[in-house]
């Protein structure tokens, strides 16, 4: 059972982070009756990442970042700072990519394939029915089309397609009589493209709003610019926040901060490898030969989508730290992705120019689950590029684990302690707040 709170000042449950992982928690637990707080350290909810990836809400891109071909890729890359996968060198990013090699072996990209996949098949049903529901979340099942240059990849597509229908994605490999009759008309010829008809998108933003909305309509209090400062403990339970709003008296935590997590993994006894992954998207103007469907184009990692009134381009991952900095030469290497297909659509103005921090975790699995030292704390955090996707799922998995119940999938992979647990003596000083100075 959950605990709730004492404090007239206070709530059942805070969740620290105003992202599609945190605001969808809190729906789901209002939807239990919990009364919530929702703690967002940016000006609006969706202010990290959710709002600017490609959107796409199907389970078939759902895979771990760690596998021998991106281990590949990133050392060939690592000299190319417009790379699709790019890594910034620095002592800080050494054990995360160590970690990273050591999870890229063929059987535990298996055994996290499976774990992504099972939870993304999962979600994608519960973003359907959110949207039956009336949400407006900007959901449309249309297929999603994947556009290969290259005959290896696509043939490398090929051989993996059997085992995506094994877990319930159907695919289509188009002629090229196929594919004009279901893409736009492609400036130059590709050298194959499969279409999985089942897959859908929504709006990111759009997404977080609506869900956002429904929570608010339930009770949940939103706070904008409050920012967590620090955790006041006592006999291994978190009693308040101390915010830049003001302490804040919990029953439970939901950490869903994404790359800024980590800050509190002392104060819980864990070490938490989350590394900022960062992405871009380049939006332009809607036109009248847009796309009818999102389209993947394999080597370059980038997604074209067709949103309200624009088309985003999104794509790439940057291990750069904690760096906000617009790189110019990646958007137009994503720009010069879409020239390369589609020159009319590339060459539109762009309306927005985004990138956001992603919560990736060296194994690419996410982090769900209780640490072992504090017994009123949740982690929701680590989703990487999955976090819109995993959203529903989380929400309900964490649920669950307040309220005592089994939950739906095991957690086991995604255990919080997974990666090295450091004992409580070797955990940092705690700071003046948390032994009660003002």
């Amino acid at each position: 059972m959950m605990r709730r709170t004492n404090s007239s000042r206070g709530v059942d449950v805070a969740v620290i982070g105003g992202g599609a992982i945190g605001i969808s928690t809190a729906l789901g637990l209002a939807q239990r009756g919990a009364s919530v707080a929702v703690l967002e350290r940016g000006s609006e909810l969706a202010s990290g990442c959710s709002a600017g990836n490609a959107g796409i809400v199907g389970p078939s891109h759902v895979v771990p970042l760690a596998d021998p071909a991106a281990v590949r890729d990133g050392l060939r890359w690592m000299t190319r700072p417009d790379s699709p996968f790019y890594v910034r060198p620095s002592p800080a990013v050494v054990p995360w990519l160590g970690r990273f090699a050591a999870a890229a072996t063929p059987g535990r990209v298996r055994r996290s394939r499976a774990v992504l996949r099972d939870l993304a098949a999962h979600s994608a049903e519960m973003h359907a029915s959110l949207a039956s529901a009336g949400l407006d979340t900007g959901y449309r099942r249309t297929g999603l089309l994947n556009v290969f240059h290259r005959q290896g990849a696509f043939m490398d597509a090929r051989r993996q397609a059997p085992a995506d229908e094994l877990d319930g994605i159907a695919h289509e490999v188009l002629t090229e009589t196929e594919l004009q009759a279901v893409g736009p008309s492609f400036a130059q010829p590709v050298a194959g493209a499969i279409l999985q008809p089942n897959e859908a998108y929504c709006d990111p933003r759009r997404f977080v709003a609506a869900v956002g909305a429904e929570a608010e309509a339930l009770g949940v209090v939103i706070r904008t610019a409050a920012e967590v400062l620090d955790l006041r403990t006592t006999d291994g339970r978190i009693e308040s926040l101390w915010t830049t709003q003001g302490d804040v008296a919990v029953g439970e935590v939901i950490f869903a901060a994404g790359v800024w997590t980590p800050q509190f993994g002392p104060r819980l006894g864990l070490q938490l490898p989350i590394q900022a992954g960062k992405g871009y998207h380049l939006d332009v103007p809607a036109g009248a030969e847009d796309p009818e469907l999102p389209i993947w184009l394999h080597e370059d990692r980038v997604v074209i989508t067709p949103l309200a009134e624009r088309v985003r381009f999104a794509g790439t991952l940057e291990l750069s730290g904690l760096d906000q900095e617009v790189s110019r030469r990646r958007v137009e290497a994503i720009r010069a992705a879409v020239a390369w297909v589609l020159p009319s659509l590339a060459a539109r103005p762009a309306v927005d120019v985004w990138r956001g921090l992603r919560p990736c975790t060296p194994d690419g699995l996410p982090i769900i689950g209780r640490p072992p030292e504090i017994e009123n704390a949740t982690l929701a955090t680590g989703h990487g590029m999955w976090g819109l996707q995993l959203a529903p799922v989380t929400a309900m998995l964490v649920a669950q684990l307040i309220a005592g119940e089994k939950p739906s999938h095991d957690l086991t992979p995604l255990r919080a302690d997974r990666f090295e647990l450091r004992s409580r003596s070797s955990i940092e000083p705690a700071s003046p707040f948390a032994a009660g100075v003002p």
